[in-house]
């Protein structure tokens, strides 16, 4: 059931930001320093890692939004994998199958696509 809240919560939070990015966000002149812009940063941290997560992500990216932080390209940080789901047998690929292959697996910001 917690889980359940704090999806709800999210998908809640997630509302309001895009409630904002299409009504008051086109009103004002565009000066987020950072790529992504800081909300669809935070609907990103959201969607990705959950409220408390995803909120705290937001909040400390919020906090960079000054004359003291050049800004720039600022990716959300990567779910770490549970560590039965990366080493489960039988699975398509494995790091070590990439390092075999002489290939390394794409990562999610990358702009290659290996088939």
């Amino acid at each position: 059931m917690r889980g359940r809240l704090g999806s709800t919560a999210a998908r809640g939070l997630i509302y309001v930001i895009q409630l904002y990015r299409h009504t008051i966000s086109p009103l004002r002149l565009p000066t987020c320093r950072f790529t992504p812009t800081c909300s669809q940063y935070a609907v990103d941290a959201l969607g990705e890692h959950g409220l408390l997560k995803g909120g705290w992500l937001a909040l400390v990216r919020l906090l960079k939004c000054g004359p003291w932080h050049e800004g720039g390209w600022d990716p959300i940080p990567e779910r770490c994998a549970d560590a039965h789901e990366t080493s489960a047998p039988g699975s398509e690929f494995s790091a070590d199958a990439a390092d075999d292959a002489g290939a390394t697996p794409a990562s999610r910001s990358g702009s290659e696509t290996r088939v």
